[in-house]
């Protein structure tokens, strides 16, 4: 199957090469963040199969190593990612390895307000990229400057995730399956800001389409299609989120794994690839792969070590996959090393995510990025010119 898939990717290469110029009139590069509720964990994602600690200190959840996907001498991807080998292969996916935040209180309350606002001080009132759009000459008569499909964020106050404030327009669907049926953002609008309410009517209503791209029927798919729909209705939209739970709303049941963790994280990990594959042929079909980034996101990453419940704690350094027509693939930075110790933490991050969002800012969105976070990060060399 994985030949079959990689067969299938390079068989596409040739519509890739006709992709229209980043220069095109009204067209503005576009993020998708996929949002990892819970805390992904990145030893069985990333897997260090030659490594004997890993075996030990897992002895009930770790990946048998004739399983793995092997994509170097000491690592590979779990064998539920399989969809995702042709962007591998294609050399448009990347692996940001030790990526995360130092400062985490391993709290997801408190980390997610880290991840969303970039300020790991005092809690900040607006999202980083809300200040990073914010930077885009936009104007008033723009459609939204955010899409968001399902759960953004959990606060009741202001659920509006790293686009929280009220500098830019942000709109929330809950249910892609009702935007793709009603195929009107306005009459699917959950959640808004004040501009994303003034907003949401703006933007086109989906064409009816016949995408060649099949898309996965959970949650993440339909919302895959729902962002790949958006993305060819509105081509001025700078930034679409999604997320990653468990089929039942319940994160547990996706990979925030305390718990009987080989029970869901590979069908977690197995929904995740293949809504990216599915991402990733949608977005070539209509044209927007070139123009478009797509990064995977999270409040933390897991402990090297398998607790009491066949499951994995909070953590610190992870693993994330950044993907688009543009993106350097393979591997960045180092991985997260393996260590003996106390079930909850684990090696400390080598890359910032901040580092991360400043290569967003200022090399895909193209605006200055001195001032977004308390301190200047560099950015990451993880796009071509």
């Amino acid at each position: 199957p994985a030949r079959r898939r990689l067969l299938q990717a390079l068989a596409a290469a040739p519509l890739a090469a006709t992709l229209p110029s980043l220069a095109a009139p009204g067209r503005q590069r576009l993020l998708v963040m996929v949002f990892l509720y819970g805390g992904n964990d990145a030893f069985n994602t990333w897997v260090p199969y030659t490594d004997p600690l890993y075996y030990r200190v897992r002895p009930r959840i770790a990946v048998p190593r004739d399983q793995v996907l092997k994509i170097t001498d000491t690592h590979g991807f779990h064998p539920s990612l399989a969809a995702l080998l042709p962007a591998w292969e294609a050399r448009d996916l990347a692996l940001v390895q030790g990526i995360g935040y130092a400062n985490v209180t391993q709290q997801h309350y408190r980390d997610e307000e880290i991840a969303f606002t970039g300020n790991d001080g005092e809690i900040a009132s607006e999202g980083w990229a809300s200040r990073a759009l914010a930077r885009l000459a936009r104007g008033d008569a723009a459609t939204a400057d955010a899409m968001a499909l399902g759960m953004l964020d959990i606060r009741e106050s202001d659920p509006m995730g790293p686009f929280r404030g009220e500098r830019i327009g942000v709109v929330q669907v809950h249910h892609a399956q009702d935007l793709l049926a009603a195929r009107r953002v306005s009459a699917c609008a959950i959640e808004t800001n004040a501009r994303g309410r003034g907003r949401a009517p703006r933007t086109p209503e989906l064409a009816a389409r016949a995408l060649r791209t099949s898309f996965p029927t959970d949650p993440l798919g339909i919302a895959m299609q729902a962002a790949v729909e958006l993305a060819a209705a509105d081509p001025t939209l700078p930034a679409i989120h999604v997320t990653l739970n468990g089929l039942d709303d319940d994160k547990h049941h996706s990979v925030d794994c305390h718990w009987d963790q080989l029970k869901y994280h590979g069908d977690a990990l197995r929904r995740l690839a293949a809504a990216l594959a599915a991402l990733r042929s949608g977005l070539i079909e209509i044209g927007r792969w070139d123009d478009t980034l797509v990064t995977t996101y999270d409040e933390f990453g897991r402990s090297p070590m398998e607790n009491e419940d066949a499951g994995t704690h909070h953590g610190l350094a992870t693993t994330h996959f950044v993907m688009g027509g543009r993106v350097k693939g393979g591997l960045h930075g180092a991985a997260p090393k393996m260590e003996r110790g106390a079930v909850i933490g684990g090696p400390m991050p080598a890359i910032d995510t901040r580092e991360l969002w400043t290569t967003v800012a200022e090399r895909w969105w193209g605006v200055e990025a001195r001032g977004l976070f308390n301190r200047r990060y560099a950015p990451l060399d993880l796009l071509r010119a």
